[in-house]
Order: C-alpha cells, then structure tokens, then sequence
C-alpha cells in the first residue's frame, strides 16, 4: 500500500511523500533534503522524482539540495526557468494536462491562480493508492473532477475567512494567493463520490486555522467513512482505493 507522509506542511516549509515498498514520490521541497532523507528512513535510491508546484521559498526553497543529490525535479515551465541551471539535467519542465510517467505513478499537472505566480496542482495516480489530487496555493480550481472518482484529496485550506484578522500585513496576500476552508469544502462538495477514501488539508495559516473546528467542518462534507486529517509535520496516513 502507499503512505503519505508529511514532512513539513504551512509557510514555514511544505514537503510530502508518497511512500511505496519500491518507489517514493516526494511532492515540494520547501523542507531540507536531511528532513526528507529521515521521513522517508534514508532510502533515497527509491525516490522516483519530486513535483514542485511553485517558485516560493516555503515550495522550492531547497530544490538544488534535491537536484545535487540526484533526485529529477518536475514542475511547469516558469518555475524552472527560474531556478538556477547549476543542476537543469534533471530539472524537466511538464506540459500542462499532459501526462507524464515518473517511475509506477502517473501525473498530469494543470494551472491553479495563485495571483501572478504560476503555479501547478497535480493529479497523481498509482495502482497501489488510486488517485490522488494535490493542490496548494491557489485561489480556485476551475475544473470538475467527478467523474474521475479521486480516492484522495491533499488540498490546501489555509484560513478560514470568518476568523482572519483584516489587519495582518499580508491579509491581500492570504485573501488572493490561497484557499479558505470554504474554497476547500467546496472542491470536496463539488467533486466526491463513493471512492473517497481521505481528505487531508494542508498549507493550515497559523493566525486564522484551527485543526480541529477545521477537521469537524469538513467530516461534515466528506460525510462517512471518510478520514479528514490536517497534515502536520510526523503526519502518515495510508492511502488504499478499496474501503477495507
């Protein structure tokens, strides 16, 4: 079976992995490659490659810690262009909507508003966990994923807009470039079915995110027999497609 692990999850450092017996995917690399290397217990000749979603420090931050140590990195075309080509043979850039084959896991990235920061969610299937759709930083997700029947969400809700304070420096930023746990409910609402399997979500803003009024709003939409967690630091869940 596949396992998510969150290694670091908010502004201070997002990076995930999915762990297989033979193959490891890591998602973002805000956090150090030490931190990485520990969370997924140093077997790093089975990682497979990392997605990156965007060029902020807190999602690419230590992208040529990754890139020196041999791990390809993925992500869109700006976002490459922007990291420097010390390391570019294993930095490759995804066409969007198109499909891509890293090791056993399919991905296919699309674009998601994060103000003027190009930025990619990603669907992600594998046979052992089905599917599973990361997206962080933005602000909506204008496609419909219904009839795809994800077994995984692992989407942002980074506020929730009753309890932000209007006062605080980046109040424009957190209201433009991220979703609220409405936003977050609403993708759930919009897009489950009876494959539901977990709904984790991530990128939690410090001032104006409680974990658990979060989790008690969302089990409400997933409805049951859906696990709903915040991803923390040391958080690892199983991802099985099949209920049991």
């Amino acid at each position: 079976n596949m396992e998510l692990k969150c290694i670091g999850s908010g502004s201070k450092g997002n990076a995930y992995a999915l762990v297989e017996k033979n193959e490891i995917l890591l998602l973002e690399c805000g956090m150090p490659l030490l931190a990485v290397k520990e969370a997924i217990g140093w077997k790093i000749s089975n990682v497979v490659g990392c997605l990156i979603s965007h060029i902020h420090k807190d999602h690419a931050g230590h992208v040529k810690e990754f890139l020196k140590a041999g791990i390809p990195v993925y992500t869109n075309a700006e976002t490459a262009a922007n990291i420097e080509k010390d390391w570019h043979e294993r930095l490759y850039s995804l066409a969007e909507k198109k499909a891509e084959r890293i090791g056993g896991f399919k991905v296919i990235p699309f674009y998601v508003p994060h103000e003027d920061t190009p930025c990619y969610a990603y669907l992600i299937t594998h046979p052992s966990m089905g599917k599973m759709l990361f997206a962080t930083d933005f602000s909506y997700i204008r496609y419909s994923f219904k009839n795809m029947g994800i077994n995984h969400f692992l989407v942002e809700a980074n506020y929730d807009k009753n309890s932000l304070n209007p006062e605080i420096p980046n109040y424009e930023h957190v209201m433009r470039g991220h979703a609220s746990l409405d936003t977050c409910m609403d993708i759930i609402s919009a897009n489950k079915t009876s494959e539901l399997r977990n709904v984790i979500m991530c990128h939690l803003g410090h001032s104006a995110s409680s974990p658990k009024c979060f989790v008690a709003s969302m089990e409400k939409i997933a409805g049951f027999g859906v696990n709903v967690d915040c991803a923390v630091s040391g958080l690892s869940i199983e991802l099985c497609k099949d209920p049991f």
